[in-house]
């Protein structure tokens, strides 16, 4: 009678324990923005940081018009490539070396679009709860089912957006009404990696932005500091 009587605490012991560890599973990781961002990545430095600031402005400045033809912004006959052509073709009288110099600019540019779009593995699959602004992606002052949470406000409003890896789409479980383009929330749910674009309002148009994580099933709850 004895050792039945052993045998059934035990069991209802084992059972507390199951039970407080389905619970503590259930519990969300408080987590923060920076915890988005993988802690290996190197600074990046200023390919023109060696140079006099006149030239280094200039250089920018080719390479910023540069980087517009090839996005299709500007025409290679519009005046500002036709400025650009002159200030090279200048500057390589002086004996500037243009080609290389913007060659590592392009390098460190590539760099930093690796970095912003880089995301932190070990979060996949992870129960969490983080804070932040939700942006609607259509945003008529009714329930919406899904919005882009981001870290401050006005993101996504003026170019250029976050980084991949400082915006989530997030996929509500049920409908959540906004008060406004920009209301502060904490979002719970499983985090997922997955690169998603979506088409947000801009200062002067849309234009597709790309959230490097997404929480599914998510619930939203107003604001308020811990």
């Amino acid at each position: 009678m004895r050792c039945s009587l052993l045998g059934f605490l035990a069991a209802l012991a084992v059972i507390s324990i199951m039970d407080f560890a389905s619970v503590s599973a259930q519990t969300p990781r408080t987590i923060a923005w920076e915890d988005l961002v993988p802690t290996d990545e190197k600074p990046l430095k200023d390919p023109f940081s060696h140079l006099e600031p006149v030239l280094a402005a200039q250089l920018y400045g080719i390479a910023s018009v540069r980087q517009q033809i090839d996005k299709g912004f500007l025409s290679p006959v519009s005046p500002e490539y036709e400025q650009v052509v002159e200030l090279t073709a200048d500057l390589k009288s002086q004996g500037v070396e243009v080609d290389s110099l913007l060659m590592r600019f392009d390098e460190v540019e590539a760099e930093a679009i690796r970095q912003d779009s880089a995301v932190v593995a070990a979060l996949n699959g992870q129960f969490v709860r983080i804070p932040g602004y939700a942006l609607p992606l259509e945003y008529d002052g009714a329930a919406i089912s899904e919005f882009l949470l981001v870290p401050y406000v006005g993101a996504c409003i003026h170019v250029p957006p976050p980084p991949q890896n400082q915006m989530v789409f997030v996929k509500l479980a049920e409908p959540f009404i906004v008060t406004n383009l920009f209301t502060p929330v904490w979002i719970t749910g499983r985090v997922t990696i997955e690169r998603t674009e979506k088409v947000v309002p801009f200062s002067d148009g849309k234009a597709p932005v790309t959230a490097g994580y997404v929480v599914e099933i998510a619930k939203v709850e107003p604001y308020r500091k811990q």
